[in-house]
Order: structure tokens, then C-alpha cells, then sequence
């Protein structure tokens, strides 16, 4: 597949444009062929967070999330980078207290909670965090929780080795079309691996979750996440977040998931499309640009879905004072 030149996304303070950033993109149809793409699609790099409702699919596939009686806002959780926020520290304390997980199972470190008032609540209460506030702590629910329910002890489930690890690489083979067996693989900042594939076959991992000729298993798994996120995208992120806002303002017809070193993966289900985004330099303000330039021009979000987000698909650059001083924006011509 020939080369082709990356998304180019300015940062410009006044009149002059202070940054450029390089974004690969592609995007595939429900079966995974390329439609379209800006850039290199063999792009090697690591999905991190963006491919979290690929990871959660052993957690409904297994009858974990069944004999648990696990809601949608659990499943959410489950494929979340979460903020920290009273809510989703309520809702996975629920769910330990339903599969009776000791915190001392979890190999995620606690950390201050991403949402500033929840952070600053923390500070004022003089309030330790817990390994809940770990924004991947869902994730990691859902791998303790399918261990037990597969009967397996969930000591050491970040290791490589691990019946937790070689389900999850066996999910992503199959979804990824790429043996994840085979490819490098480094440790995620929650402590899990995560392996390094081309941009293309993240897009077409993500398309399994709306390709209709997917096992029944495997459909009604993904189709279960996919409405529990669109029914609950609060708990897939948090408040005042790009992800969650495009979900809510699209009402489903747009599902994103950020990553850390800005990755960006997603799904337009009615469209019958999937994609993948990277920032060649990992600036998410460039990958969250570069995603909310791509749903408008799929159709993900109209025009007035995207100018009523503003604040994320068309973000100024403010200084100290909150004065707007400069704008991100696509390279003209692009």
C-alpha cells in the first residue's frame, strides 16, 4: 500500500504557527479492508488505552460479566480511563464487593484521581487514593474477574505467561488479524503488556466489533459493549472529556477510546466503519484534532454536533489568565 502524506495539525499562537504535529490515520469497513488512510497504514506502534472494548470481550465471552450480574455502567468501566470522579470510584467498589476482589489483587498503583475537583477533594480531605482511582482499574477488574470465574488464580495475571495474558493475545489475534505472539510487546503504565502492530490492524481489530460475520459469541459480546458504552459513556471516561462528549452528543453513532502517546481508536457503527489514529510525536491535543476532524468528515458528527463541541473538536489555546490566544486546528488543504 502506497505511502501517503499524514494529517497535518497547526498550533498557532496569534497569527503564526508555533507547532505542526504528523497524524497517521486509517480507517476500515466492518470487515476490515482499508477504505481509507493518511500516511503509513503499517505505522508500528502501541494502542495503550484506545483498544480497551477489544480487551473486555473474554469478560463477556467467558459468562463472567453473566454469573456476576455485572451492569452496563461495570461493562463500561471495563473498557474505561477512568477519571477518578465519586461515581466510578462507587461503581467499582460495587463491583468488588459483587465478585468479592480484595484491593490487594490489583497490580495497577493507585494515583491522584485525572479529574481535578476529585483530585482536589482528595488533598482537602487529606484522603490517600486507592488502587480504584488507577484510571485503568476497570480493565483490570475484568481480567481478576474472568480469572475467577474460569476457576484460575489471578496472582501474577500481568505476567506474560499468565492464562490471563494468553487470553487477552488470543482476542486480539483474532480481532487484529495479527499474532500478537509474534510482535514486540512492552508494559503498559497500568503494568499489563501491550504489543506494537501497524495502525492498520488496530482499525481492523476495532472493526470486529461491528462485522456481522463474527462468531455469535463474539457479536453478541461485542454488541454488549458497545451498548453499554453508548448507553453510559460517562463511565468510560469522565466528565468534560472529548470521548465522552462526542458519544453523548452523537448518541452512539460515534464511539472513540483515547490511549496514552495519542492513539485514538473508534467506531461509527451505523456507517459500518472503523478507525484507528496516531500522533506520530504522541501529542494527544493532536490525535483528539486529527479524531474530531475525521468523525466530522464520516459523518460520526454533523456540523452542528461538531461546532456545539467546540471545546474539544475545535480547541483554542488559552494562557494563564484564560485569554484565548491561539487555536488548534487541520492544515489547510488537508
Amino acid at each position: 500500500m502506497a505511502l501517503r502524506q499524514p494529517l497535518v495539525v497547526e498550533v498557532l499562537r496569534g497569527p503564526v504557527v508555533e507547532s505542526l504535529h504528523q497524524v497517521m490515520i486509517v480507517v476500515t469497513n466492518e470487515i476490515g479492508s482499508v477504505t481509507n488512510y493518511w500516511g503509513n497504514p503499517q505505522f508500528l506502534t502501541m494502542p495503550r488505552s484506545a483498544i480497551k472494548m477489544l480487551q473486555a470481550l473474554p469478560l463477556i465471552e467467558s459468562g463472567a460479566a453473566d454469573k456476576y450480574e455485572l451492569e452496563d455502567k461495570h461493562i463500561a468501566l471495563a473498557c474505561s480511563s477512568h477519571r477518578g470522579e465519586k461515581d466510578h470510584l462507587a461503581a467499582l467498589s460495587q463491583w468488588m464487593e459483587k465478585v468479592q476482589i480484595k484491593e490487594g489483587a490489583y497490580v495497577c498503583a493507585p494515583h491522584m484521581p485525572y479529574d481535578e475537583a476529585s483530585a482536589s477533594d482528595f488533598t482537602r480531605r487529606g484522603q490517600k487514593p486507592s488502587v480504584l482511582c488507577n484510571n485503568c482499574a476497570g480493565k483490570h477488574s475484568a481480567i481478576i474477574t474472568t480469572c475467577l470465574h474460569l476457576g484460575e488464580d489471578p496472582t501474577g495475571y500481568e505476567k506474560y505467561e499468565h492464562n490471563a495474558q494468553k487470553r487477552l493475545r488470543k482476542v486480539l489475534t483474532e480481532t487484529m488479524k495479527i499474532d500478537h505472539s509474534k510482535v514486540p510487546h512492552g508494559v503498559d503504565g497500568c503494568g499489563i503488556p501491550t504489543y506494537a502492530v501497524p495502525l492498520q490492524s488496530m482499525a481492523t481489530g476495532m472493526s470486529a466489533l461491528i462485522n456481522p460475520k463474527e462468531t455469535p459469541a463474539r457479536k453478541a459480546a461485542a454488541e454488549r459493549l458497545l451498548r453499554a458504552v453508548k448507553n453510559f459513556p460517562f463511565y468510560l471516561s469522565g466528565s468534560d472529556n472529548f470521548a465522552t462528549a462526542v458519544i453523548e452528543k452523537s448518541q452512539g453513532r460515534a464511539i472513540v477510546k483515547g490511549g496514552a502517546e495519542g492513539v485514538f481508536c473508534g467506531v461509527l457503527p451505523e456507517k459500518r466503519l472503523a478507525f484507528a489514529v496516531k500522533a506520530c510525536d504522541g501529542a494527544s491535543r493532536a490525535a483528539q484534532a486529527a479524531t474530531a476532524s475525521l468523525l466530522l468528515q464520516l459523518g460520526g458528527l454533523n456540523e452542528a454536533e461538531f461546532k456545539s463541541l467546540a471545546k474539544h473538536t475545535l480547541p483554542s489555546v488559552t494562557n494563564w489568565n484564560g485569554d484565548v490566544v491561539g487555536q488548534i486546528r487541520i492544515a489547510k488543504g488537508r
